[in-house]
């Protein structure tokens, strides 16, 4: 008869078993550190530096055609362009 779950300081047969010695912590041997040289670069890194081939002017942004509206078309899900002209149009 084997015991799957319950206590290990008894025995399947109810007898109280001597508890197990504890076990001695294990202390690892000390080794001194051993100093290395760190790598240096030859060339200075500057993180600040962007290399990247961006311009700083404003550009002019391209004006959109004012004769036209966007709006949801009625009892729909979708958006349609529409003239300023067919705007009373749209609810109906």
């Amino acid at each position: 008869m084997a015991l799957t779950f319950g206590s290990l300081r008894h025995t399947s047969s109810g007898r109280k078993r001597k508890p197990l010695p504890k076990s001695k912590r294990y202390t690892p041997k000390f080794q001194p550190l051993q100093e290395t040289t760190t790598y240096r670069r030859e060339t200075p890194e500057y993180k600040s530096y962007d290399q990247g081939g961006h311009s700083t002017e404003l550009v002019e942004k391209p004006k959109l055609d004012s004769k036209y509206t966007i709006a949801p078309a009625y009892n729909k899900g979708a958006y349609q362009v529409i003239s300023r002209d067919n705007v009373k149009d749209i609810g109906r």
